[in-house]
């Protein structure tokens, strides 16, 4: 089975852009920073918005489980962050001592 951090590393530079629009018009809507407006979506539909469940359904039928990949792939770029924040903090350490 493929991680989503290994479906992130596998995302192209078009992709990444399209991404990162996606972010920021869910910033703009009052969502959080990193997150997309998939996710934010899937994420609203469990605790019962009928507003994320109507999203979801209409993205469903352009990819499967649309809401759910969505979600595992922004999990992927967070912790790909997360592991390069935790290498340039040990870096840092070991150039200060």
């Amino acid at each position: 089975m493929t991680t989503p951090v290994q479906l992130a590393r596998r995302e192209g530079y078009l992709h990444r852009v399209f991404v990162a629009l996606d972010m920021l018009a869910n910033v703009l809507l009052g969502g959080l920073p990193d997150e997309t407006i998939s996710a934010r979506c899937a994420r609203a539909a469990k605790h019962g918005s009928w507003l994320g469940k109507a999203m979801l359904a209409w993205l469903d039928k352009i990819q499967a489980r649309h809401g759910q990949l969505a979600e595992e792939a922004d999990l992927g770029r967070a912790e790909i962050v997360e592991r390069l924040e935790q290498r340039s903090t040990a870096l840092t350490a070991q150039t200060t001592h």
